[in-house]
């Protein structure tokens, strides 16, 4: 039994030498999942460390010294990379947005123009406006990028204003103490309360409960957002396009199993063009790829309540495209491989990698920057790139 069984297993092992594409594939698939992926997520994990800072444009309006003391502060950060021009000139908040909405950028910050003036009004005043800083976002880019970035802005802010405002609240202070004393001695409390403002005031140790400052994250002007996106918004679109693609192996596996049949040899006899024979191969699968995106998008909106924007033939003008580029994908598959076993394999490697390369998998505004370029090759990222737009921006 013992040679029989070794006997077949010599057998199968030529076989699979046989088929050299194939067993190549084999071996290629993990090892390009493993490379793309541990490049892509290497933006993830490495996201705010001095290897691979947050890019964060800063647009300062303020005519007052808090928000230029604020962003000195922030230099010293490390893994935060402050952008404050752009062609030599400082950075506008009309410029920002417009490399927000390109894509350039995902994030960026804006202090007011009465910024100083409002944190100082707020000592006195609790009731006084507040200085609202802005931070501009791209809706696709996740909180996990974001959410630091402002908590750093946040953290530096309040203590500035903290310091620009002791000086008015120490003096306040001692004024209430100067009121309920004897009148012989409120001039000498004055007197203290004045020297002590001006050269020993300690944040730390006056703290306002209202410091005149207000945060909020908004985004660009330009993309006209209802609403912040849900995962749900991000991740259906993804795997939509992602399940779309696996359709070409299934393109490329059929026309070879005509070919090894003689089918495809008996249509081309037929009295018909080369025209008529290709779309009429590819047009049940193109229909199917049609059918696929709407149920998806069905489940996202049925299942989780997700918005479709507010353009509906813009969506049908998207899905006609993207179900096109995986059917054509699918013929260029039959074309390249040899064999079915070749085509299947090389069937999973492509809609594997060109889906991790192109954000299906790993949002693309993560990746390294040779990786958010290369992304630009796949079909993949022009896709989910529309579908946001239309549901997102």
């Amino acid at each position: 039994m013992l040679n029989q069984i070794w006997a077949i297993t010599i057998k199968e092992i030529k076989v699979l030498l046989h088929d050299r594409g194939a067993l190549m594939a084999l071996f290629l698939l993990p090892i390009a999942f493993i490379l793309v992926m541990t490049v892509a997520l290497e933006g993830v994990f490495e996201a705010g460390s001095s290897s691979n800072p947050v890019e964060m444009l800063v647009i300062n309006e303020d005519q007052g010294e808090t928000a230029a003391k604020v962003i000195a502060d922030l230099r010293t950060v490390d893994g935060l990379h402050l952008i404050e021009q752009l062609d030599d000139r400082p950075v506008t908040r009309a410029a920002a947005e417009e490399k927000i909405i390109a894509g350039e950028y995902g994030l960026a910050v804006v202090f007011p123009a009465n910024f100083s003036k409002q944190i100082q009004a707020a000592a006195t005043d609790p009731g006084a406006a507040a200085a609202r800083v802005s931070f501009v976002s791209d809706p696709t880019v996740g909180t996990q990028l974001i959410a630091p970035a402002r908590g750093m802005v946040q953290g530096y802010v309040e203590r500035q204003a903290s310091l620009a405002q002791a000086p008015q609240l120490t003096a306040l202070g001692f004024k209430e103490m100067a009121a309920h004393a004897p009148a012989e001695q409120s001039s000498f409390i004055l007197n203290v309360g004045d020297r002590f403002s001006t050269e020993f005031v300690s944040a730390e140790q006056m703290q306002s409960s209202n410091l005149g400052v207000a945060f909020e994250t908004v985004s660009p002007a330009g993309l006209h957002i209802q609403h912040m996106p849900t995962s749900t918004e991000q991740n259906v679109p993804a795997y939509t396009i992602y399940g779309v693609f696996f359709i070409m192996q299934t393109i490329a596996t059929g026309l070879h199993r005509e070919k090894t049949d003689g089918t495809f040899r008996r249509l081309q006899a037929a009295p018909l063009s080369r025209f008529a024979l290709l779309a009429g191969k590819l047009l049940p699968y193109y229909l199917i790829n049609l059918v696929q995106i709407a149920l998806m998008f069905t489940v996202g909106v049925a299942v989780f309540h997700m918005s479709l924007g507010n353009d509906p033939l813009a969506l049908v003008l998207i899905s006609l495209v993207t179900s096109a580029a995986a059917t054509g994908m699918g013929l260029l598959l039959a074309a390249v491989g040899r064999t079915p076993e070749q085509v299947s394999s090389l069937g999973t490697l492509l809609s594997v990698v060109l889906a991790a390369v192109g954000g299906m998998m790993v949002p693309v505004f993560v990746m390294p920057d040779f990786m958010q370029q290369v992304a630009l090759i796949t079909p993949h990222a022009w896709a989910l790139s529309g579908f946001q737009d239309v549901i997102v921006r």
